[in-house]
């Protein structure tokens, strides 16, 4: 091996250090194998949603050896995170960065803690693409794919830069055998809201509805086949003060079209509470502008 080959395996192995020190392993399953987490606060822990069979009594194995017991603080099963917390004395938290300045072709790694040991890989961006939706409807800020081999511990372990700070959280939940990414950026709003609300907040209107086709003429003037049939309103809800009836159909929200029950409530986000909505309703045949203070019911997910 040439020297600056050498020189190169030695700083990977230099990051891998690094980042080590931010992730633990943690056992919240019956499966043997434990999955990892990473350090995001004074006693508090970034993990996968879905490797959390249980919400007390988890052990988690700190960088330093020693075991300590955690509880589930939140869940978000639709970006498949969870929030834990541990008392007693914490390590230094992860070195986390927004993954902003990713681009195709930057090396990264994946750093897991599947045991007493630290377990990378090595791989590279193949591409960057804006924000998107899990199919349960989280919202993930960007699209990073690499193109890691999941292996032991993978869900639940840090994305890493060759500075050794963290871009993400890796985890094979979302699709299954599939490497998904999830950026700090969403990592932050997501884990924010469950360590202080137990769950991330949820938009509410106060109604259900249920998909219905339009007349040939509407549907034509308004480019979309389908809207929104209003068949509750709950009394004292939001949109019962913004005076929305049954019968109504609801055709778009601030301007994005509404064509199932399922496209409303990604758009229903907890930075959307408190504020006021266009909702663009058929009523007697026409289309007119409601507005909605859009609210909260704790954390349900009604719409």
């Amino acid at each position: 091996m040439n020297d600056s080959a050498w020189q190169f395996s030695e700083s990977l192995a230099g990051v891998v250090a690094k980042a080590a020190a931010g992730v633990v392993w943690i056992k919240g399953r019956r499966r043997r194998v434990p999955s990892s987490g990473v350090l995001w606060s004074d006693g508090a822990i970034v993990t996968a949603h879905h490797v959390m069979e249980w919400d007390e009594d988890i052990e988690v194995g700190l960088p330093d050896g020693t075991t300590v017991t955690a509880a589930v603080a939140g869940r978000d099963p639709s970006t498949d995170l969870a929030a834990l917390r541990f008392p007693g004395a914490s390590p230094a938290p992860a070195e986390w960065t927004d993954a902003g300045e990713v681009k195709p072709g930057h090396l990264v790694l994946s750093v897991s803690r599947p045991g007493s040991r630290t377990r990378s890989s090595l791989g590279i961006v193949s591409d960057v693409g804006g924000a998107w939706r899990t199919p349960m409807g989280g919202r993930i800020d960007s699209d990073i794919e690499t193109g890691l081999g999941i292996h032991h511990g993978f869900s639940g372990s840090a994305l890493v830069d060759m500075r050794g700070r963290v871009l993400g959280v890796n985890t094979a939940g979302i699709y299954r055998a599939t490497a998904t990414v999830i950026p700090t950026s969403t990592v932050r709003r997501v884990i924010e809201s469950l360590l202080a609300h137990g769950s991330v907040r949820r938009g509410y209107l106060g109604i259900v509805t249920q998909p219905v086709r339009l007349p040939a003429a509407i549907a034509e003037r308004i480019g979309q086949n389908t809207a929104l049939l209003v068949t509750s309103v709950q009394a004292g809800s939001p949109a019962d003060q913004a005076g929305l009836v049954l019968g109504d159909a609801i055709t778009a929200f601030e301007g994005t079209p509404l064509r199932h029950p399922g496209e409303l409530l990604p758009l229903l986000e907890e930075e959307r509470i408190g504020k006021e909505a266009i909702l663009s309703v058929l009523r007697a045949g026409e289309v007119r502008e409601v507005r909605v203070t859009v609210g909260t019911r704790n954390g349900e997910e009604e719409k």
